[in-house]
């Protein structure tokens, strides 16, 4: 694993801070109404013929809540290891839930269905909620950067392709705008990431070792 001076692994700390980089520069350019070229995206996904839309209910749920303590169990199975499935749910929970809830007060952006009159909207899609950032993008992709490290080629491909669907299915849907899914695309990779840092053996106490060492350095050097 690379790390730097400080112990901390240089390839995870980039991807962390290129979502939390997406997720700012994604709210930055919420507006509402949504800009012209957002909107424009938003209404090719919405306008699409709907009879595909039960297979892709199903998808949607790949993004719910529901599926988080499903995905512990798996990814307890695939590690044999209680830290990794631990993290994904107090990260899930923390960051994911909480944390969500506290950037959509910021931002407030209402969702399509209460900005436009004639949005399609889905099964059971709210209209009353602050839109940004999309739950479901968040989880769908936190889910995916937790699980790549453990999957193969093939699986990864599968993977992106799942939290891809869950992130344009919910435009098609009518429940978010594009923003609000590609901001918390990179919210929950930046989660996603964290937690599987966390998670990795003998990373807390790495961490700490090396940052005692530099201390000791540091103050003998005074």
């Amino acid at each position: 694993m690379d790390t730097n001076q400080h112990g901390f692994p240089l390839r995870q700390a980039i991807v962390i801070v290129a979502g939390l980089a997406l997720l700012v520069v994604s709210g930055l350019l919420v507006q509402d109404p949504p800009a012209a070229w957002e909107e424009s995206v938003f209404r090719a996904l919405n306008d699409l013929p709907h009879n595909v839309e039960p297979v892709l209910w199903a998808l949607q749920q790949m993004g719910s809540a529901l599926v988080m303590p499903f995905a512990a169990l798996v990814l307890w199975r695939m590690t044999r290891r209680w830290q990794p499935p631990v993290a994904l749910l107090v990260t899930g929970f923390l960051l994911g839930w909480v944390g969500a809830k506290g950037i959509k007060a910021m931002v407030g952006r209402g969702r399509p269905g209460a900005i436009f009159d004639d949005v399609y909207l889905g099964f059971d899609v709210p209209t009353a909620e602050i839109g940004f950032p999309s739950g479901h993008a968040v989880l769908a992709f936190t889910l995916l950067a937790m699980f790549v490290p453990y999957l193969s080629k093939r699986g990864r491909i599968v993977a992106f392709g799942v939290a891809i669907g869950v992130g344009l299915t919910r435009v098609y849907v009518g429940a978010h705008f594009p923003l609000d899914v590609i901001g918390g695309a990179g919210y929950g990779v930046a989660i996603g990431t964290l937690a599987t840092l966390l998670s990795r053996p003998g990373f807390g106490a790495g961490l700490v070792g090396s940052w005692t060492v530099r201390a000791r350095s540091d103050a003998e050097e005074r």
